[in-house]
């Protein structure tokens, strides 16, 4: 018996017993992606020679609506590079599922929604829960979701399984509490509470020990469009233990903006991104933000060569739409790190260089331009291009040794 099966039989069932057949809905998605740089990256082993890599990722799902407030979802998925397998005769294993959920509507006659199964959640701007979507594999987790509605709000209760041990104890959970409410036209108003319990020894502090972590990240977020202005705003705080030592760390995130009365629709933008970093690499305290699981690729960058850890972010941003479904946008950053003894981190929140012990190469990362254009061609298929160039500060230059960096994509899908 597999882990679907579950699912199967609960969809199953329900079918059967309708009165009416039950309902199937297809979906899908193709899509490729070009990506090409002259620099492949900035972290030791120094690689010079930059690469060319198309990626392809092919989804299909499936939707069963039944009479009985009783669906299910399933959606396989399978993600490959061009030219990765050893030959055109070969057939390397990229099929997985990345969703199979079943959900029970009106839970004991009241406005409750359970879905139990392998999901993707995702709340607020995705700035700590993305299922990641620039990713060819993108993310999903194993778990349960409970939802209460409202005519102006939901909260949504979730305990899901990132890691699976020999032990119950050792396993690594992911939970949450996310309440929304729009009951202000135009605005919305969000509170969070999330929490990661993983104890199989896997965590390392600052000082280089293994341990477990069991930390939680508090929140609230605001946003609104009032005429033709429009703003967000977001903080965290984030508090437990890693390793022994004290978790004690905060980011907030502001934004706003300004469409003007005109038939392309330009709109001009700012954003300020800040994120704590550890100023003291000898004390007890983790004072670094982390952004647990973050729509990374969206906010810090194209080159993805900044995160919301450890630094600030000040973004400036200008986009038309010469017709409908498509837009031009050029977006400008300037990276700074938090403190200089803390570790200059990329968007999957990995170390590009590690903390330093003096603070000496200081703190300019650089300045990135991000130019790109997305649009629809008849409504199923959608384009995304750009082209982004990082100016290297003083720090990325004397830590690395590296100069300026070139990127550009090409992405095309295909949607039904």
């Amino acid at each position: 018996m597999t882990a679907l099966t579950p699912l199967f039989l609960i969809v199953a069932s329900a079918a059967s017993a309708a009165i009416e057949p039950p309902k199937l809905v297809f979906s899908g998605q193709v899509r490729a992606r070009a990506e090409t740089t002259n620099v492949e990256a900035y972290s030791t082993p120094l690689k010079r020679r930059g690469y060319d890599l198309t990626t392809l990722r092919t989804r299909l799902g499936l939707a069963v609506e039944t009479n009985q407030k009783v669906n299910g979802f399933i959606q396989l998925q399978d993600s490959r590079n061009w030219g990765s397998e050893a030959s055109v005769t070969a057939n390397t294993a990229n099929l997985d599922l990345h969703q199979g959920y079943a959900d029970v509507l009106d839970l004991f006659a009241q406005p409750l929604d359970l879905r139990v199964g392998r999901m993707e959640l995702q709340y607020g701007d995705q700035r700590l829960v993305s299922p990641l979507d620039w990713s060819n594999v993108g993310r999903a987790w194993d778990g349960a979701r409970l939802r209460l509605r409202g005519s102006s709000y939901t909260v949504d209760l979730f305990e899901t399984v990132v890691k699976e041990a020999n032990t119950a104890k050792r396993n690594g959970h992911f939970w949450g509490v996310y309440a929304s409410c729009k009951a202000v036209p135009k605005h919305e108003f969000d509170a969070f509470l999330f929490g990661r319990d993983q104890r199989d020894g896997t965590f390392t502090n600052e000082h280089g020990t293994l341990g477990n972590l069991s930390d939680r990240t508090v929140g609230a977020r605001v946003k609104g469009t009032p005429d033709r202005f429009d703003y967000t705003a977001e903080a965290a705080w984030q508090f437990g233990r890693k390793a022994g030592q004290r978790v004690r760390a905060w980011a907030t995130a502001l934004t706003g903006g300004y469409t003007f009365e005109h038939s392309l629709k330009p709109r001009v933008g700012v954003e300020y991104d800040f994120a704590s970093g550890d100023s003291n690499p000898s004390d007890n305290k983790v004072q670094t933000f982390d952004p647990l699981y973050p729509f990374g690729h969206a906010y810090q960058g194209y080159q993805d060569i900044f995160s919301w850890k450890n630094g600030h972010d000040f973004k400036g941003s200008v986009s038309v739409d010469p017709k409908a479904d498509w837009r031009v946008q050029a977006d400008y950053h300037y990276f700074r790190l938090q403190h200089a003894f803390d570790a200059w981190y990329d968007a999957t929140g990995a170390a590009i260089v590690a903390r330093s012990t003096t603070g000496g190469p200081g703190k300019d990362i650089g300045q990135e331009l991000d130019l790109h254009v997305k649009g629809k061609f008849r409504e199923v298929i959608s384009v995304w291009f750009g082209y982004s160039r990082f100016f290297a500060g003083s720090y990325v230059k004397a830590t690395t040794t590296r100069g300026d960096r070139d990127w550009g994509f090409f992405q095309a899908a295909f949607n039904f």
